[in-house]
């Protein structure tokens, strides 16, 4: 009992002292001090800055008292907060953590119904980028601000509460303090949120300097992402994109901390993170400037060939799925200095189970053109119709052409780079749906509908892949969804008592045919070669 009562006085007169400087400081002195007060109101960086160097100054004479009471059971604030060096990948953790959580806050308070509701999060940015120099900003923001936050509140406050209390309790106990801190309600319940992570941080790291550049950070990507106007041009961002890229955010924190807590899988998550990032900017940087840039206003504006080419949309596709893959290649050897064909695992599979993928794709393809033709779909969903046209309308040569390279492009890229990165760390289920969710973005602009179907194909193709350790399950799965596509496009079928009868039998039929194929997969097949991550140096 009486280490709890010594530990709540220690807290009660720590915290006071924060609070009482903070009172005092912000209620009493500024708003009555004329031309002080009226520079510190323009300049809220400084006016931070000054109330943590004024708190700084008594805490320090509070442990100087302590010394003189405890002598030898003394500890210093540096000793008890311990500025222990981290090791390079740790420092690369907890700057990734800093960027997830600013990502994750600033697209979060752009969502309509928070920035609708809760408007105190915009209101709190734009009160502290009140300041005659942005410079101050940053170094009121990002680098004191962070310093005195977890030097008192994690250092000092969690390591006292560390001695007295479980972990779990002190954890959940310094987060709640530190969000009644906060200056209101909405950053609160956002600052409990972040003292979990930093508490989590710094009870696993063992040093300050973790939760340190974590916050400092995630701060820097906050008023950076305001000053640049970042943060504005967010609100023109459709909500879901923005919920997406939240969840994707919060999803990485949470790989994040499981690799702080498992010291085992912390370099493995590094790599995946790592990778991730690699082979969807060498995707991006490859396709928009080639489609976008080079076929749409370059190749496409040819006067003798821009109506065939208007004909036959998805020919674009072509020169591009050979130049992507030809850079992938080449990153891959440069990278990891290994065959893209080889990681890819071109593995035979059987004649048997070849024909049995194919006709379950070729029951897929006419699953969802049969879909599409549900009035339903058909009248709210447009962009099926729109994707279905779009892929349909080239003839019989380019659409061969295009089933054939597309398929092979898109399993390399998703199944051989993205899925099997994201395996290397993640359970089965997650990597699926983030693989789909990844091809969702890129293909589509995170549309909700197209998406969904997005996440579907990916669980068929990634389950293939998963089952037979092959490329070339995916791939035969993909070319006969695409060409039945075509066929049933070219028919023109209009809804129906058929429809609905063949959107049965094919329901029931692509079930059977995963079933058996799970129960008939060629288990003695070798795993598919992982993509060695990227080096993170210990």
């Amino acid at each position: 009992m009486k280490k709890y009562l010594t530990m709540t006085g220690e807290l009660i007169l720590l915290l006071g002292t924060f609070l009482m400087v903070a009172t005092i400081h912000n209620d009493y002195i500024v708003p009555n001090s004329g031309a002080y007060g009226n520079f510190m109101f323009n300049n809220l960086p400084i006016w931070i800055s000054v109330m943590f160097a004024v708190t700084s100054v008594l805490v320090l004479v509070i442990f100087q008292i302590r010394r003189l009471v405890l002598k030898d059971r003394y500890e210093s604030i540096a000793a008890m907060s311990r500025f222990t060096r981290l090791r390079k990948e740790d420092v690369l953790l907890t700057s990734l953590m800093g960027i997830f959580t600013g990502l994750l806050f600033i697209c979060m308070i752009k969502v309509s119904f928070i920035a609708n509701h809760f408007p105190d999060f915009n209101e709190y940015i734009d009160m502290f980028m009140r300041s005659q120099s942005f410079i101050m900003i940053i170094i009121g923001l990002c680098i004191i601000g962070p310093l005195f936050e977890e030097i008192f509140f994690r250092g000092i406050l969690f390591n006292l509460m560390l001695k007295k209390m479980p972990f779990i309790a002190a954890l959940l106990l310094q987060a709640v303090i530190y969000g009644y801190c906060q200056p209101n309600p909405s950053i609160q319940v956002i600052a409990v949120f972040l003292a979990i992570i930093y508490g989590i941080l710094y009870y696993r790291l063992q040093s300050i300097w973790s939760t340190i550049i974590t916050a400092a950070v995630m701060n820097t990507i906050i008023f950076v992402s305001k000053k640049t106007g970042l943060l504005d041009a967010l609100s023109s961002i459709p909500d879901h994109v923005l919920l997406l890229i939240t969840g994707i955010c919060l999803l990485f924190i949470i790989v994040l901390l499981k690799a702080v807590w498992h010291e085992d899988t912390k370099i493995n998550n590094l790599k995946m993170i790592g990778n991730l990032f690699l082979w969807t900017s060498v995707y991006s940087l490859v396709y928009y400037p080639f489609i976008f840039g080079v076929w749409n206003n370059g190749v496409m504006r040819i006067s003798a060939i821009n109506q065939w080419l208007g004909h036959n949309n998805i020919f674009g596709f072509l020169p591009y799925d050979i130049l992507a893959l030809v850079v992938y290649y080449f990153v891959m050897k440069k990278v990891h200095k290994q065959n893209l064909i080889k990681v890819s695992n071109f593995t035979r599979i059987s004649v048997k189970n070849g024909v049995l993928i194919a006709i379950m794709g070729t029951m897929m393809g006419v699953w969802v053109q049969c879909l599409f033709l549900f009035p339903y779909f058909s009248q709210n969903f447009p962009q099926f119709e729109q994707l279905t046209v779009y892929l349909t309308t080239a003839i019989l040569p380019v659409y061969i052409a295009f089933l054939v390279y597309h398929s092979i492009y898109k399993e390399i890229f998703f199944r051989a780079l993205v899925y099997n990165v994201l395996r290397s760390a993640l359970p089965m289920w997650i990597s699926v749906l983030m693989t789909g969710i990844i091809y969702g973005g890129l293909f589509f602009n995170w549309d909700p509908l197209l998406t969904v179907y997005a996440c579907l194909g990916a669980l068929i193709f990634s389950l293939l892949f998963e089952w037979y350790k092959s490329i070339w399950a995916p791939i035969i799965n993909e070319f006969f969804v695409f060409a039945a596509y075509y066929v049933v496009r070219k028919l023109e079928l209009a809804y129906g008592r058929g429809i609905v009868w063949t959107f049965t039998i094919c329901t029931i039929g692509v079930l059977c045919f995963m079933i058996y194929l799970w129960k008939n997969r060629d288990t003695e097949r070798k795993q598919p070669v992982a993509v060695e991550q990227v080096k993170v140096s210990a």
